[in-house]
């Protein structure tokens, strides 16, 4: 269980270069205008999964697109932010990189947070429908150490060309169904049981908040077209939608 010292904020489903050039300077623009915000307010900030529509760190290699994120992540985390940061489904590859370079805690799959007097469980959620058999079979297939091996012999170029073919095909299959919202709440309640008094979820892009008697279910949303957040002020979790038109302070609230 890792203490979490508050306000907490947690933000997840960017993916950060799936877009066309417009789209993503939009995305990048809000992005960078939320960071601002929450600067000089927040103590930590957990990324939960698939910030980036791809990331794979090679030895010596790492996407060059997201260079001027992963600085402003850097100022951040050397100013004293505590930045945590879980794999989505289009994370393939956490190496080493971010930590060392850019100074967060990255995690290999889902996280126990204590912050205040509760207990959190955060995870990216994807696998957890029933539907989703085949794509957790898949999972163990590219994440196991000999095809991440092989991957990585790849000249970067390739493999990221292989990379975008793979995740845009990847966002095609994924759909959101309104009954899926029963399977998330049936596994948060499990997690609830489990003696977490929040579950934060990310994945299907539909930001949800529910408050159950056991505890409160948040599922993020994304940083696409809903700009969803969840903050945590060290009594209670809630969502928030980030507006062009919010000031740094009311942002930090």
């Amino acid at each position: 269980m890792i203490r979490l010292d508050s306000p907490v904020y947690f933000l997840s489903d960017a993916h950060l270069g799936a877009a066309t050039p417009e789209e993503e300077a939009a995305k990048l623009l809000k992005l960078h205008a939320f960071l601002q915000g929450i600067e000089a307010r927040a103590r930590s900030l957990v990324l939960v999964g698939d910030i980036f529509d791809f990331w794979y760190e090679w030895a010596s290699v790492i996407p060059k697109e997201h260079f001027h994120l992963l600085c402003r992540f850097r100022e951040l985390t050397h100013a004293g932010l505590a930045v945590h940061y879980l794999p989505g489904n289009h994370d393939f590859r956490l190496q080493g990189f971010l930590e060392s370079e850019i100074g967060m805690v990255t995690h290999r799959d889902d996280a126990e947070f204590q912050i205040g007097e509760q207990k959190i469980y955060v995870y990216h959620g994807d696998g957890i429908l029933g539907r989703d058999s085949g794509y957790r079979f898949l999972k163990r297939v590219l994440r196991s150490r000999i095809n991440q091996r092989l991957f990585s012999w790849l000249h970067p170029d390739l493999g990221m060309a292989l990379a975008r073919v793979t995740s845009k095909e990847s966002r095609t299959n994924e759909r959101y169904l309104e009954d899926d919202e029963d399977e998330y709440e049936a596994f948060a309640r499990g997690r609830f049981a489990r003696g977490f008094q929040a579950v934060v979820l990310g994945h299907s892009h539909h930001p949800r908040f529910l408050e159950l008697p056991e505890g409160i279910y948040v599922n993020l949303g994304d940083w696409i077209e809903h700009f969803s957040y969840a903050v945590h002020n060290g009594e209670r979790l809630t969502l928030h939608h980030w507006r062009d038109s919010e000031s740094a302070q009311k942002a930090s609230n």
